[in-house]
């Protein structure tokens, strides 16, 4: 076993054939990182190509780590035959490549795979005996490994780890040009979406036709399951009203809009309430109250609510809900921000038009009594015309 030390002088000593197949190899590999490759044709490509380059590899995967400490194969090639394991994701642990790189983030190899981990055991499944494994980083932190293996009695040369580290280099390219065209693509969806709302707002629309348009644009772009917009009830009480609500599959809620909904519990409405700043909750306890233990049953997993404040009030919360294994995207709670301010310029909005409707039907009133006055009528004769 080794991680990083023994990686040294094997490249020096490599044939010139050998060099040759190498860098053709990486030229490959390259090609298809110019041409923005989906990165899955990329993965299996490098697999296959650092399978056939290195000697004595029967095996090669590509692996990408995540943050329950496990590791899914997302490319795989194999000398004889399809390897297996591709989609399979095992939990880190053990003495084998992957465990060791993501434990040191530097290259690692294994002369004899023999303890009973999982991802030992998984290796030893394909007929590997020894593995090398070189990590993946993207934007400094560890994304994911290459790994080799043999099924030979001899094992892999010395510093074949080494040589792995261009192939790695191109894949991390490949997933950073990739993010970045979805940090992109997902921009430019979010500000379409945030200017359809915003058209909705400028052109005076009913706060209900906002309300509907923004849970249904926030529901799509957040590639949520559900999404509701509540108002909390001003009698003061632990509840909230449902005024708006979406699912991804077009069926009904478990919460139909209407409903008055107490928030007793450990829930996000609650948390909102009570902290007034975006609140993010994996999973649903037993103390989640009966509304949120009703979208457990639904087979939600996660959720984020964001407060609608209008003129520094706490007026109400967007909520969107997840029934994946995978927690809703990091940024949520901020990009939720935007449509926020949007339902609370809304409501502000309709607010004032209240308002000034109130105040000219008062001056429209004042107007028919003063003219009354002006004229000389008696107040029992004006009293009577008024009603």
């Amino acid at each position: 076993m080794s991680t990083g030390e023994d990686v040294g002088s094997e490249r020096g000593h490599m044939p010139p054939e050998s060099m040759a197949e190498e860098q053709a190899a990486l030229r490959r590999v390259a090609t298809l990182v110019a041409r923005g490759a989906p990165p899955t044709d990329l993965f299996a490509a490098v697999a296959a190509e650092v399978g056939r380059v290195l000697p004595v590899v029967d095996v090669a995967y590509v692996g990408r780590y995540d943050t329950d400490r496990t590791v899914e194969f997302v490319g795989a090639w194999g000398r004889e035959s399809s390897p297996g394991l591709l989609g399979e994701r095992v939990a880190i642990g053990g003495e084998n490549a992957a465990t060791l790189v993501f434990a040191s983030k530097a290259p690692a190899r294994v002369d004899r795979l023999t303890d009973a981990a999982a991802a030992t055991k998984l290796a030893r499944s394909v007929g590997s005996r020894s593995s090398a494994g070189a990590p993946i980083n993207v934007a400094g932190r560890l994304w994911g490994v290459i790994t080799v293996s043999s099924s030979r009695e001899g094992g892999l040369p010395v510093g074949l780890e080494a040589r792995l580290a261009g192939f790695t280099e191109l894949v991390a390219t490949a997933i950073a040009n990739a993010q970045a065209r979805e940090e992109l693509r997902t921009m430019a969806n979010e500000q379409a979406a945030l200017r359809r709302v915003a058209t909705l707002v400028a052109r005076a629309a009913p706060p209900e036709q906002v309300f509907t348009a923004v849970i249904a644009e926030v529901g799509r772009l957040f590639s949520a399951d559900v999404a509701f917009m509540c108002r909390y009830e001003p009698d003061g009480g632990p509840a909230v009203r449902v005024l708006g609500s979406w699912t991804s599959t077009g069926t009904a809620p478990t919460v139909a809009v209407g409903e008055r909904v107490e928030f007793e519990g450990e829930n996000v409405t609650s948390k909102v309430f009570h902290t007034r700043r975006p609140v993010r909750i994996e999973g649903w306890g037993d103390d989640a109250g009966a509304a949120l233990l009703r979208a457990r049953a639904a087979g939600m997993r996660s959720g984020v609510g964001v407060p609608v404040s209008v003129q520094s009030r706490l007026w109400g919360v967007i909520i969107v809900g997840s029934g994946r294994e995978d927690p809703l995207p990091p940024a949520t709670e901020a990009r939720l921000a935007g449509f926020t301010e949007l339902v609370a310029s809304a409501i502000a909005n309709a607010e004032a038009r209240e308002e000034l409707r109130t105040m000219a039907e008062e001056q429209a009133a004042l107007r028919r009594v003063a003219t009354l006055v002006a004229g000389g009528a008696r107040p029992g004769r004006g009293l009577r015309r008024r009603h």
